[in-house]
């Protein structure tokens, strides 16, 4: 088995479990259960002032962070990682548009190399002076539902997930609009007890429909999200594994116009629902469930999070057997 160290650096809460649950996949397949660190502890002063100290390389084992943002490739830093020796630590950056949070310890020579999600967020951490950066997009699980959600059936013609521009925020109005021109329309799928059921609420409102509502956040802003980047989510990625078809504004960046394929998106109206909903009739009317088949197959030789696996697992030259094994499987599928 690989002898490397899994750390990750990412909250809770629903919209963090993907990548929770990618945390557990790339666990199995080194054979290594990751390491769920306190995302608060990085950012105090102590791993700061850790983080800022040259490394020491050693030993035969290596490190991977998942980092939910760029202030948490401080996790390395945190006691005791701070003081074991890697011959080479890796971080991976979910939202590496965060260019203003690039730490310190990104540009000393702690990480062997530190991965962006989008080929665009690489001019800002290189302007910062980080160097030995790579690219892993945003991903999901296909393979380990395609064949039981290769033929299922999608009663539900729109689903909304997530934050929309003001005139698609309403559910009750879309569903009004939708009922108008014969569609079925479901909104904001419920939180459940746990992220895990809430994740699985999500999963199930995806397997049923054939459309979802999800927007650019440059129409659909919110206080959370990059006040001037666009990027992808996992609401595309996971509606995309089950199927779907996204419609609403596609985010500008080459890393979503490289990981997204003719067919897995249609542009709509983002200022006037009634257009938009107009655009989705027609769709609608030349649906079948052979779109559905290709979108699937499609994510699974683009987005499924054992791609990016491989290419991390073999820059860091860690081998895995099951995953070469589950690729190749894949391969044969799509």
């Amino acid at each position: 088995m690989a002898t490397v160290d899994i750390i990750v650096g990412v909250p809770g809460g629903p919209g963090w479990y993907p990548v929770h649950e990618m945390a557990q996949m790339l666990g199995r397949y080194t054979g290594q259960a990751p390491i769920h660190i306190d995302p608060r502890a990085s950012l105090k002063s102590l791993p700061k002032i850790l983080g800022r100290l040259p490394r020491i390389r050693g030993g035969n084992r290596s490190a991977i962070v998942i980092a939910s943002d760029p202030g948490q490739l401080y996790a390395i830093a945190q006691l005791p990682y701070a003081l074991k020796r890697y011959k080479a630590i890796y971080g991976w950056v979910i939202d590496s548009f965060w260019d203003d949070r690039i730490p310190a310890i990104a540009l000393n020579n702690t990480y062997t190399t530190i991965y962006v999600a989008d080929k665009d967020d690489l001019p800002d951490w290189q302007a910062r002076g980080v160097k030995n950066l790579g690219v892993l997009p945003w991903g999901t699980d296909v393979w380990s539902s395609y064949s039981e959600n290769l033929y299922i059936s999608k009663p539900v013609d729109i689903v909304r997930v997530g934050r929309q521009p003001e005139v698609y925020d309403n559910d009750q109005n879309s569903a009004q609009l939708a009922a108008e021109r014969d569609m079925s329309f479901m909104g904001r799928p419920p939180f459940g007890e746990s992220d895990e059921q809430s994740a699985q609420n999500l999963s199930q409102a995806y397997s049923n429909a054939k459309y979802l509502l999800a927007f650019s956040t440059k129409v659909s802003p919110q206080k959370y999200t990059h006040p001037t980047k666009e990027y992808i989510t996992g609401r595309w990625t996971d509606a995309l594994a089950h199927g779907i078809i996204v419609a609403g504004q596609v985010p500008a960046t080459t890393t979503s116009r490289e990981l997204l394929w003719d067919g897995a998106t249609i542009e709509i109206d983002p200022f006037n629902a009634e257009t938009g909903m107009d655009t989705l009739a027609e769709h609608v009317s030349r649906w079948n469930e052979e779109k559905a088949r290709y979108n699937m197959r499609m994510a699974l030789a683009k987005l499924d999070w054992r791609h990016r696996f491989k290419v991390l697992l073999d820059n860091a030259g860690i081998s895995s057997e099951s995953l070469e094994k589950d690729l190749r499987e894949m391969a044969q599928q799509s």
